[in-house]
């Protein structure tokens, strides 16, 4: 198979990840079937990037040797795992397939397409991801003024907001969250035109009026960070007298600009009415907690028309103590509120995981828990690195994270060789990406674990590699 060949089936291969999932929705919301064409066709997608990393190319670098040693401890630790869940539990092989598929997509394919990169460099542009982001972000405006939309929200939920025709809002919205920085840099980077324009108008839309909190706090978080950024630097490089090429009026104006029209459409958006809903006594804990006891001007206070006016004398007047106001903010109830309760899930799982055998512990849970005698679930803390960890085990997170590991390490060791790579918005827009990928795994979930998402997150690695390892 020719380079030419295998970049091509790369790109067609991303570039029909919003085809992928529309049709996963249709077929989920319509058919009752086991597997869907996304799971047929990224399970396809996964294999043949197994295959190519170990016996199509085989680079010599050392870093390569690691890596497909990793991918073969990958391949015997889930044969291993299967076959001890088979013999060993009463459960269904089927959902412990499908279990192991999702959830190992991203190191096999974060491995497969390292090594394809190895090959023949993969040009991964900020054009080109915002173009798949505004793919997601066009179906979601289209199917929401057509109002042919789903509701982001089950029907027996609160919740406002729209997914578009796509399916699991979590995994929607954490594409958007991802996928958010490079549009912004893309119409910073560029003249201003009326397709970048529009893209960054859809993704404001989208990340308010899917109304869950993942790509509203993912444009927050994008907008926030770079522009601590852009304030850092600019100090920095002119204490240090350091030329640099970034134009911080330019960059400052557009992210004044994004963040105005974004703050201006917040207040009348689905998301804020569900943030409202959901943590708006939190919210004025905290802020009865910043302000402090505030103590009431009796001359200030409205008088009933019918009440007595009585004059007390001075001496007779008895001094009574002040009302306390409870404004302890309960920690636990602070943390279960934003994760959504998952940590209670989490302790649960623990604890079924503490008592479990050595076996168990070593090679996890599974995806199928008994959590009762006679009653099992399949359900996901949806923390993505606790799921993997209590489902895999030591073993299995080992091996899952060893490629990661792997690439941040020397990735981080080529900043430190140079420094001058913070300079360029491209490595910081790779790198807030990542942070908010990781950062909504260990939150939300349903990243590292998602095929349909995790796919991103391996784009932007491989994007930050080229840039700061290969200077691509």
């Amino acid at each position: 198979m020719s380079n030419i060949f295998e970049k091509k089936f790369f790109y067609l291969f991303i570039i029909l990840q919003p085809v992928l999932d529309l049709l996963t929705s249709f077929m989920s919301r319509n058919i009752d079937l086991p597997l869907t064409i996304g799971i047929i066709a990224r399970s396809l997608f996964m294999g043949y990037m197994f295959m190519y990393a170990l016996f199509i190319y085989r680079p010599q670098g050392r870093v390569y040797k690691y890596s497909r040693w990793i991918l073969i401890g990958i391949g015997v630790y889930i044969i291993t795992f299967l076959g001890y869940t088979f013999f060993s539990k009463d459960t269904s092989i089927i959902t412990e397939i499908k279990g192991v598929i999702k959830l190992f997509y991203f190191p096999i394919v974060l491995t497969g397409v390292f090594i394809l990169n190895e090959k023949d460099r993969l040009e991964i542009s900020n054009n080109f991801l915002m173009y798949l982001l505004l793919g997601y972000t066009g179906v979601i405006f289209i199917a929401t003024v057509t109002g042919t939309y789903f509701r982001s929200y089950n029907e027996y939920l609160y919740g406002l907001g729209t997914v578009g025709w796509f399916f699991a809002a979590n995994e929607i919205g954490s594409i958007i969250a991802i996928l958010t920085p490079f549009t912004i840099i893309n119409i910073i980077d560029n003249k201003l035109n009326i397709v970048n324009i529009i893209s960054i108008i859809l993704c404001i839309l989208s990340s308010l009026y899917m109304g869950t909190k993942v790509p509203f706090l993912g444009f927050v978080g994008s907008v926030g960070i770079l522009m601590v950024y852009i304030i850092f630097t600019s100090i920095f490089t002119r204490i240090k007298k350091i030329p640099t090429l970034l134009n911080y009026k330019k960059i400052s104006l557009c992210v004044i600009i994004i963040g105005m029209v974004f703050c201006s459409l917040f207040y009348k958006s689905p998301v804020y009415k569900n943030l409202m809903f959901n943590y708006g006594h939190i919210i004025n804990k905290i802020v009865k907690f910043i302000e402090g006891p505030q103590e009431e001007n009796p001359a200030t206070k409205p008088m009933d028309p019918n009440e007595e006016v009585v004059v007390v004398e001075p001496e007779e007047q008895e001094q009574e103590p002040e009302p306390e106001i409870n404004m302890h903010i309960n920690q636990d109830d602070l943390v279960g509120s934003l994760l959504s309760n998952r940590t209670a899930i989490a302790e649960e799982i623990k604890n079924i995981y503490k008592n479990s055998s050595i076996v168990e512990k070593l090679v996890g849970l599974g995806h199928v828990i008994e959590i009762k005698p006679g009653i099992s679930t399949d359900k996901t803390i949806e923390m993505d690195q606790l799921d993997i960890f209590y489902r895999h085990g030591i073993v299995g997170t080992i091996l899952y994270f060893g490629q990661l590991i792997i690439l941040m390490v020397v990735i981080i060791k080529s900043l430190f060789r140079n420094a001058r790579y913070l300079l360029d918005l491209d490595v910081i827009t790779c790198m807030i990406s990542i942070f908010l990928g990781i950062a909504i795994a260990f939150s939300s979930g349903h990243v590292l674990t998602a095929p349909a998402v995790s796919i991103f997150i391996i784009l932007s690695i491989i994007k930050l590699y080229n840039k700061v390892v290969e200077g691509n």
